[in-house]
Formats: C-alpha cells, sequence, structure tokens
C-alpha cells in the first residue's frame, strides 16, 4: 500500500526567532486567480454551478470561495477568503469567509443560496451583495420538525434548491428539510437512515440514503441524488416517494441534477457523459474529451448545458454539439523548462511530494509532467526552475518514480522509489543504494543493502558521517546503511506501537515513521504519524520522546511540547540551532491516518518550548503575509512550493508543497 503523502514536507534551514516571518510562493501559479480578468484566463476549482435569469454563471471554487462570471465573461469572487472559516454574517459577502459550497441556487429575484458544508449551514447573499445564514447553528446535531430553521444544528449540508414559490430546500443527514415562511423546518423527505427504502410510501418514512444534490421542476415534484445508493428518486407533490432510476455505470462517483424550463431532468454522474432521464431511462446528451470530466451541472433558460471539470479545472458550455470552455486556464501540457519557477504550471503528484534544499539554496522536489511521468525539478535561488536529468527507466524496468528526495554526500540528489534508494548522478543514470525489488521487508540486516528488502521509504536523510537513514512506516522501523553499503534496524521491532524511551532505540516499539532528520550533533528525528509524537535517537542509540504527549490533538503551544498534543507528525526538519520544525498535518498519510488535520507548522525549540510558526487553517490567502496567519492547503489542490521566510531573505524557516486532489465527496457508498 503507498503512503498517500500529500505534503507539508519541511526543509529547514538557518532559524533564530519564531517572530515575523512571511510566506511567500516559490514555484507554481497555483490553481486560484484571476479575479477582474476573463474568465477563460483564469484558474479556477470548480464545484457546484448555477445560471440566473441573466446568464451570470456562480461557481463554488475549491479555494473556499464562490466566484461570479458575468455574462461580458469577467470572473470575480463574490464570498470567500481562500481558507475554511465562518464570518460576515449581516454585511457585505464580499468581507465574508466560507467553507466548501457543495451546492449552489438562484431564486426567482436573483439571491443565491448555498450550502457551506463544512460549517453546517445553509446562507444567501442577496442581490444587494449581503450574506446571512438561513438554516443551521454551525454544529453539527439532530433536528426536529418544527425547529426555527436558523436554530438547527445540521449535518452533511449537501444539497439546496428553490421552488417556484420561493421556498428553500435542502439536505441535511440524510434528510430533507423546507424552510417554511415562518422560518420553521419542514421535513419532506428521510427518516436519517442510509439505505434506499419505502418507495411507494410516505417520503417522511423512507430511507433516502446521502441526498447530495436536489432540484424541483414547476409542479412541485422535488427529485433527488442518493449518492449512497446511486438513485435518483422523486417526492411527488402527494408526499410519496419512488425511485426514478437505478445507476448502474460502475465508474460513477456521484450524481449531480439539474432541470430544464420545461422539467427535463439532466444528470451527471463524475464521468464524460451527461445523460437526461427520459421515462425512467437514460439518454446521453453529451460526451467530454481529454481531461474534462463532467462533475456539476446547471441549465440556463435557453437549454444550454454548463458542465464543472474538476479534473480540468474548468467551467464548459454545452450548446448542441459544440464545446467552449467558459473559465479556467490551467494546462496540461509540459511547461518548457528552463523558466522562472513562479510562472510555472505544476503537475505535483497528489501521492508522493518531497523537498529537498541543498547548501546552495536549490530546492528539489519531483512533479509529474503531462504524461504523468515524474521528474525531479530544482529551483535555484534566484528563482530559475529546472529538470535532473533522469531516466525514463529504472534499473528494475519500472517507471521512473519519487517518493522522497535528500541532499546527500557530496551534493548529490538521493532519492526513494516503493522499494529502493537510488542516487541521481550528474550523467542522468542512477545508482543503486539500496533495496532489492520485492517484499517482504525487513530482509537483509547485516549484509549489502543492495541485496536488502525494503518498504515503502518514505523519508531518507544522510548524517555528517554518510550514514543514511531510511523510514518504513507500514514496517514500523528506521533502518540505518551505513557509508560501506551495510543495512541494519535503526529503530524498532517491526510491531507498531508507542514505548521504549530511554532504552536502545533498535528495541523500542514505533508505530508509523514516516520522515527521518539529522541535527548538527548527530541526534537522529522520527516523525511518527499515527502516535502523534517526534522522537529522538541520540548518538549512543538511546531513544527519547521529544514533541508530543501521545494523543492526537490540538493544544499545548507556548509550553513543554511533551505535554502539547498534534494531530500527527507528517514531516519534520530541525535548523542548524537545534530547533525542530514539525509538519501537523496527518491527512498527509491519509491511507494510514484519517486523523484531523491541525494545518500547521510548529516549532519546538532548544528549550522544549513548542509554538506554531504557520497555519491554522485550510486553504490559501495570499503573499507576503505573516506565516502564523497564513492558511495552509491539506485537502485542498494547491500547485505551489512555498517558504516561510523572515524579513531578512537569508534566514528561510521552512519550504513545503501544497499538493492537489480529487475531492471524494461522492465516495461514500456503503
Amino acid at each position: 500500500m503507498r503512503l498517500k503523502a500529500l505534503a507539508l514536507l519541511l526543509l529547514g534551514s538557518a532559524f533564530v526567532s519564531a517572530q515575523n516571518y512571511q510566506i511567500r510562493t516559490i514555484a507554481g501559479v497555483g490553481t486560484y486567480g484571476g479575479d477582474g480578468g476573463p474568465a477563460t484566463s483564469a484558474l479556477i476549482n470548480p464545484f457546484a454551478a448555477v445560471v440566473d435569469a441573466s446568464g451570470n454563471i456562480y461557481v463554488s471554487d475549491d479555494t473556499y470561495r464562490i466566484r461570479k462570471i458575468v455574462s461580458s465573461g469577467i470572473i470575480t469572487t463574490l464570498i470567500g477568503k481562500g481558507y475554511s472559516a465562518f464570518s460576515g454574517d449581516g454585511g457585505p459577502a464580499s468581507a465574508a469567509t466560507m467553507s466548501t459550497a457543495s451546492a449552489l441556487a438562484i431564486d426567482s429575484v436573483g439571491d443565491l443560496y448555498f450550502a457551506d458544508s463544512g460549517n453546517n449551514r445553509i446562507r444567501e447573499v442577496t442581490t444587494a451583495g449581503m450574506v446571512r445564514t438561513v438554516a443551521g447553528t454551525g454544529t453539527c446535531g439532530t433536528t426536529a420538525p418544527g425547529a426555527a430553521a436558523t436554530q438547527a444544528p445540521l449535518c452533511d449540508v449537501e444539497g439546496v434548491a428553490i421552488d417556484t414559490q420561493g421556498r428553500v430546500y435542502f439536505s441535511s443527514n440524510s434528510r430533507i428539510w423546507m424552510i417554511a415562511a415562518d422560518g420553521s423546518l419542514i421535513l419532506i423527505a428521510g427518516t436519517g437512515g442510509a439505505t434506499n427504502t419505502g418507495d411507494g410510501g410516505l417520503a417522511t418514512s423512507a430511507e433516502i440514503g446521502l441526498p447530495t444534490s436536489i432540484a424541483i421542476d414547476a409542479s412541485g415534484n422535488l427529485y433527488f441524488a442518493d449518492a449512497f445508493n446511486l438513485a435518483i428518486r422523486e417526492v411527488t407533490p402527494d408526499k410519496l416517494i419512488h425511485t426514478s432510476a437505478k445507476i448502474t455505470d460502475t465508474s460513477a462517483t456521484g450524481i449531480v441534477l439539474a432541470l430544464d424550463n420545461s422539467g427535463q431532468l439532466y444528470y451527471t454522474i463524475g464521468t464524460q457523459r451527461v445523460y437526461k432521464l427520459v421515462q425512467g431511462a437514460p439518454v446521453l446528451v453529451a460526451t467530454l474529451t481529454g481531461n474534462d470530466r463532467a462533475s456539476y451541472i446547471a441549465i440556463d433558460r435557453s437549454g444550454a448545458l454548463y458542465l464543472s471539470s474538476f479534473d480540468s479545472s474548468r467551467v464548459l458550455k454545452v450548446n448542441g454539439i459544440d464545446v467552449t470552455t467558459i473559465a479556467g486556464a490551467y494546462p496540461f501540457g509540459v511547461d518548457p523548462l528552463p523558466k522562472p519557477a513562479t510562472s510555472a504550471h505544476l503537475h505535483l503528484n497528489p501521492l508522493l511530494i518531497g523537498l529537498a534544499v541543498d547548501a546552495s539554496g536549490n530546492v528539489y522536489f519531483p512533479e509529474l509532467d503531462g504524461n504523468l511521468v515524474q521528474r525531479i525539478d530544482v529551483v535555484s535561488p534566484s528563482g530559475t526552475m529546472t529538470a535532473l536529468p533522469t531516466p525514463v527507466k529504472l534499473p528494475t524496468g519500472g517507471a521512473f518514480d519519487v517518493q522522497s528526495v535528500t541532499v546527500g554526500p557530496g551534493g548529490m540528489i538521493y532519492f526513494s522509489t516503493f522499494t529502493q534508494v537510488y542516487r541521481a548522478e550528474l550523467n542522468g543514470s542512477v545508482t543503486l543504494i539500496a533495496g532489492a525489488p520485492g517484499f517482504p521487508s525487513n530482509v537483509g540486516d547485516g549484509g549489502p543493502a543492495t541485496a536488502a528488502k525494503i518498504s515503502n521509504p518514505t523519508g531518507i536523510v544522510f548524517d555528517q558521517s554518510g550514514n543514511l537513514y531510511i523510514t518504513e512506516p507500514f514496517d514500523s522501523r528506521v533502518r540505518k546503511v551505513t557509508p560501506q553499503n551495510v543495512i541494519s534496524t535503526f529503530a524498532g521491532t517491526g510491531h507498531a506501537g508507542n514505548s521504549g524511551d530511554n532504552g536502545p532505540a533498535a528495541a523500542a516499539l514505533v508505530s508509523t515513521p514516516v520522515d527521518v532528520k539529522v541535527d548538527s550533533n548527530g541526534n537522529v528525528f522520527i516523525a511518527d504519524l499515527t502516535a502523534a509524537v517526534v522522537r529522538k535517537v541520540s548518538p549512543n542509540g538511546i531513544i527519547t520522546t521529544v514533541a508530543g504527549n501521545g494523543s492526537s490533538g490540538f493544544s499545548g503551544d507556548g509550553g513543554p511540547a511533551l505535554k502539547a498534543q498534534i494531530s500527527g507528525a507528517a514531516a519534520i526538519a530541525v535548523d542548524p540551532s537545534g530547533n525542530l520544525f514539525i509538519a501537523d498535518q496527518p491527512s498527509a498519510g491519509s491511507t494510514i491516518s484519517p486523523a484531523a488535520d491541525n494545518n500547521r507548522i510548529r516549532m519546538v525549540d532548544t528549550a522544549g518550548v513548542i509554538t506554531t510558526v504557520a497555519g491554522g487553517v485550510f486553504g490559501y490567502n495570499g503573499e507576503g503575509i505573516l506565516a502564523a496567519q497564513a492558511a495552509l492547503g491539506a485537502r485542498s489542490r494547491w500547485q505551489r512550493i512555498a517558504r516561510a521566510e523572515s524579513t531578512s531573505p537569508s534566514r528561510i524557516l521552512s519550504a513545503f508543497a501544497f499538493s492537489r486532489q480529487r475531492p471524494q465527496r461522492w465516495l461514500l457508498r456503503r
């Protein structure tokens, strides 16, 4: 199983104080931008979409924003600041924050409603540009019919729709609700159960799975998509429920519905095909090509289809057989190198990202080119981006891939694959350093590293004596390769746990060691992701804990690091002064650690005191701001390599990467 390292991978250099550090991008243009200009030149991460009566298009952007494209083609941000938060009710939407908008709807006067899913609310932006909450308190809980909508706790808020009378409908916690004229909630469908039952009976007695998309026709028929059970169901005006269609396409990742002016129901299932439902049968109406996928659908008054394609970062218009791009300019070819790094379009591997910085300040990281072939890119101190010469195939015959990168003896670049560690030679070839193909691992201790078996080496680093340390997170150990190429187990026994402090590292239990770094005194630091600790092995082989109390969470800033909670140590760095930096972001190893993220870079100083030096919320909120106020990406799809630095550019705190990941909201079938 691969470790899904969605990065924050840190590389430290000189650092004196945790105060007054700023954050800026050093490579990549990201996947957000273009406000005030043509939407076709903008960078956008489109989710839900809707079109108003004047032809203005509203798109929820995966950068925690809703953006508006007017009929002239100019794009602006309507609401959102680039990070997940809740603020601004009662004031202008332009100053407000939001979470992910999973659904959008427009009423007859042009007011926009959206499901602010992360905030468990339904909110409205009026035509005057003011924002307010119309349902939800922001907390997740059980709600009963008759409750005031604005006092009701809501969970799993996904769909929203408006009927011809201007009434708001939304889905929450396997139920569909309507907001009555007096502001109370009326239950329309669902008992809270996640199966697909109750056809032919009252909708309020049926189990309706996960209703993620809602559409209401002029006659009052309500259609909804059950993403759990891959079905389209209908609630008629007499309050009865039945199944209109079952989705049998095994490639479907979800269902999104839209109605045209005649009441014809259209839907997408996350593939390249768009359908309409005719007498219960699917009829193909459009097929996309290339990187485009039909993630969401909207229809204007003329019957033209608008499709958001998350995969290609575009909004498309389908009119008959013509498909045009309405918004989005993210390229999928290969940027010719060399070029200025901050104008390069990065294709970061969503599974594996490593970073390294050499003594001259060159930054190395793996990237996918337009053909999904990996390479190792280099950003020089002057800001020019090039790529290392590397082979198309590895000596094993497999495609070139990179799991982690480090700078080794002589300034040479070393990288790990899923079962080997190689050195990248100046002539473009590679030399095997450790690892023979195949499993199981922990084979070969005491012998040549090139003949040993290693497993998922996610972290690699050299000490000053030329010893190589390799983390094996799925086998709960760290291994060591001497300059003579002899391999041994350095820390851990192969059994997961968190024990053995003040004893030999080789006899201690470690859980999921994902990263390893060495300080100038020869101490080896190990980031243990699922144990939520960082441990240190001294030069005499004794292991101790230096950060984290072993309980996942967030606490302790300003106090002893040993008493603090971290959500998970995804990566670490140590600066020359001995300060330890922790990427407190366990979703970087999401296949093995589904814990919530703190989304922070935290520092443990030489006195053992822990503080936050960057982050705290999801997203991206600009350049040149204080690192402690910066939003950092975990689930979001930032294609950037960034760093935090002091007002003295020579003092770099850390380099880190934001990657992109297709959202998994729809992949919830039981």
